[in-house]
């Protein structure tokens, strides 16, 4: 609450001059008494802090609270035909501006005596948590950027996905990549240091085709030798137009012919073009400038779909504060779990894979999809493929029953939008084709006082604000004009060269005079089902990327145990270690390295468990952590790692040369789970393709016996553990085959409900 701006504010609207009506009169003293009560608690005492409030006073305040917004809306709303008095604009501004906002943040607060309410009003978007035990064992008192979780939220657990608050950073993420490629590169470092340095961000050339290294059909990699090796790399340099970088150019052409140097590009451009893509949707098409506040764009639609009646449509997310083991709060954004499929996860036998299209053809779920598309283009939600859309079937009819959208945070674009304009994944008003009959009629209620209000405290800009009440103004122009949904006459077919077309609004009763191929256009939401049952039921589940992945990962794996990636690191920590006196903790690393260094490397690396390399890499990481928490104990290193000021010269040089060593220990420790991970995700997507090929081989009668067992079994797993272990126990069964399977079930659960893309 902005209480000195609205003090301010109420304080020239005492003084201006206009028509001294009743409801005038009313609402200027109704405002005066809010700001009188609330100045005890906005604020500071004589001590500089701010006054808690209790739940008496909290309502006390909110019943005054009430008939300041009721007064200033009665105002707002009754004035007469004729000349505008000219306080109104004063009202409507200060009612825009402050009032409506406050009010949002002064409903949003839970009274407790030990929070002043000043600071509790400007955090009044976060629910303070606490994690139970297990949660603070599995997040090891560090918060990543993604962790599920399972919380108490307004007294009930939720299970579901805690990102951490993060503004965009296109410079440091890309600066990022090329710090651990160069860690894990060693001999290529200063290439990548030179990328780093060389505008090439700026330039846009991030990414590129990783194709130019390998066969996107056959998976074969150019590099069986070193004529194609060169070629490959040459291509990627014309590509990137590399030439324009003077620094980047002398370090290509010093390690341009290398073996390992194919394999290190060919792992950049892999994760350059993930990047890149990132990038493209975050910067050109949602508009999002550095700095700006990614993670709360998902709360802040959670809070719209609450506004326009549909809050069950998407993943349910809020703003919450975790406190951590050290006392202090971890601020980002839950998203609950939603227990529906997800087509990233769906399994080979599966009914999703062998459904018609009538499956899909719902009156609900139509009505669903009509309406995720109008949430999604309010909010300028860019990012709705068809991996962010949950699909729930009945387990009776097999027919699509609900959808939910998830991971709403590429939301809120900068963008202005026509009527005739789509945006990435956002279809344009023209390509929407039909809307229902209740959700015109709220989006016709809303005001931009009111979106404002509702979008206040999630971090958007004001530029983004007004973007999305330019997009609902279009929304509400476009329903005034829009014809009601005649079923003696049907649909009119849709003509993508008449841009002025597209928008008719559809009854409750009326949802199921159509199909979805009469209502697709375009990148509207129907056809987006309908390639949800085409690419399940045609793709095959074995993917350029996964034969990609396998050839990149293991490649990579291969050129990092080159001695010549950590030779580097061993030269400098041996360079800093003292004439005198050196540590045993200090040494041992030392040794660790170099018995490292000096283990042959394996034929073999990802099957190559208990090779010498691997123990000598263990030992390293031993050392590397004991070194840590000796530093630790010693008081030269900060709880979270970080040097003590204390720290100077070679004693600092030292810390920085072990956090080296353990970074490129722990970068190679990843690289060798990534290809072991990418090469099982392959073999998993092969063995599945091959279940799925005899399972669609079966008459649609066998098909379904599969099917109706499989449900059978997810039943059995759903039941409640203590009936089963008296069950077990009856027949005289060892009741720890219960909790077996139910570890099976929770498997089954998470890959079900994990909403990550």
């Amino acid at each position: 609450m902005k209480y000195q701006e609205m003090l301010a504010f109420v304080s020239f609207l005492n003084k201006s001059e206009g028509n001294d009506t009743e409801e005038w009169k009313t609402a200027l003293r109704k405002v005066n008494e809010l700001m009188e009560v609330m100045g005890p608690y906005q604020m500071r005492q004589g001590d500089g802090t701010y006054r808690p409030i209790t739940p008496e006073a909290y309502k006390r305040i909110e019943a005054v609270f009430d008939d300041a917004v009721n007064s200033v809306n009665a105002y707002v709303k009754g004035q007469p035909a004729g000349p505008e008095d000219v306080r109104m604009p004063l009202m409507k501004n200060f009612s825009k501006e402050f009032l409506a906002r406050s009010y949002v943040e002064y409903k949003n607060v839970k009274p407790n005596p030990d929070v002043p309410l000043h600071d509790a009003m400007e955090h009044f978007r976060y629910e303070n948590v606490e994690l139970s035990d297990a949660d603070l064992q599995k997040v090891g008192g560090v918060m990543n950027s993604r962790v599920q979780l399972t919380i108490d939220i307004d007294g009930k657990k939720t299970r579901g996905v805690f990102t951490k608050r993060s503004s965009y950073d296109p410079k440091g993420q890309f600066d990022a990549l090329c710090d651990e490629l160069g860690t894990k590169y060693g001999k290529f470092a200063s290439f990548f240091d030179a990328m780093e340095k060389s505008q090439f961000l700026q330039g846009g050339l991030i990414g590129n085709d990783p194709t130019l290294f390998y066969n996107r059909e056959t998976g074969q990699v150019y590099d069986s030798d070193q004529q194609a090796r060169e070629q490959a790399v040459f291509n990627y340099h014309d590509s990137m137009g590399m030439d324009a970088y003077p620094e980047l150019e002398r370090e290509f052409e010093k390690y341009n012919g290398d073996p390992d140097f194919f394999n290190a590009l060919f792992d950049y451009s892999t994760k350059a073009e993930k990047l890149s893509t990132s990038l493209t949707v975050n910067n050109m098409i949602l508009g999002l400038k550095p700095g700006d506040n990614i993670d709360g764009r998902n709360s802040a639609m959670s809070s719209v779909a609450n506004l326009l009646g549909v809050s069950d449509l998407i993943a349910k997310s809020k703003q919450i504060a975790v406190k951590m083991p050290s006392g202090e709060f971890q601020t980002g954004t839950f998203m609950e779990f939603v227990e529906a499929k997800d087509i990233t996860h769906v399994d080979s036998i599966d009914e999703m894979r062998v459904l018609g299209l009538d499956a899909y053809e719902d009156k609900d779920v139509k009505l669903q999809l009509a309406n995720l598309q109008v949430l999604d283009y309010v909010c300028g939600n860019v990012d709705r493929h068809l991996g962010n859309i949950l699909y729930k079937f009945d387990p009776e009819t097999h027919k699509l029953t609900s959808i939910k959208g998830i991971d709403n945070d590429a939301s809120f674009t900068r963008n202005l939008m026509t009527n005739s304009r789509s945006l990435s994944q956002l279809p344009s008003i023209h390509r929407m084709r039909v809307i229902d009959e209740k959700m015109a009629e709220k989006l016709l209620s809303i005001d931009e006082g009111m979106l404002g209000a509702t979008l206040h405290g999630y971090g958007l800009s004001q530029e983004e604000v007004d973007a999305a009440y330019d997009r609902l103004h279009n929304l509400q122009e476009r329903i005034r004009q829009a014809p009601t949904f005649d079923p003696e006459k049907g649909l009119e077919p849709f003509d993508q060269g008449n841009v002025e077309q597209g928008l008719t609004i559809v009854k409750t009763e009326d949802w199921d005079k159509f199909s979805l191929h009469d209502l697709q256009a375009g990148n509207n939401y129907f056809s987006k089902i309908i390639g949800v049952q085409d690419m399940l039921t045609t793709d095959s589940m074995v993917t350029d990327q996964m034969k990609r992945d396998v050839a990149c990962s293991k490649r990579s794996l291969q050129s990092m145990l080159n001695p010549e990636n950590s030779a580097n690191l061993l030269a400098k920590a041996q360079s800093h270690k003292p004439m005198f006196g050196v540590s045993d903790r200090y040494q041992n690393v030392l040794n660790a390295m170099a018995a490292y260094q000096n283990a042959p490397s394996p034929e073999d690396p990802v099957h190559s468990d208990g090779h010498e390399k691997w123990q000598r890499l263990a030992d390293l990481k031993r050392a590397v952590d004991t070194y840590r928490q000796q530093k630790k104990d010693l008081g030269h290193l900060k709880p979270d790692g970080s040097p003590s000021e204390e720290m100077k010269g070679k004693a600092l040089s030292r810390i920085e040369d072990v956090d080296k060593i353990g970074k490129f220990a722990d970068l190679l420790l990843e690289q060798r789970k990534s290809a072991i991970d990418a090469e099982k995700t392959l073999q998993d997507a092969e063995r599945k393709q091959g279940e799925l090929d005899a399972f669609k081989a079966l008459s649609p009668e066998e098909q379904q016996i599969i099917l109706d067992q499989r449900k059978a079994h997810e039943q059995y797993l759903n039941e409640d553990l203590s009936i089963r272990v008296q069950n077990s126990l009856a027949e005289e069964e060892d009741p720890m085959d219960a909790s077996e399977d139910l570890d099976f079930q929770e498997n089954l659960s998470m890959d079900a409900m994990e909403p990550e893309q």
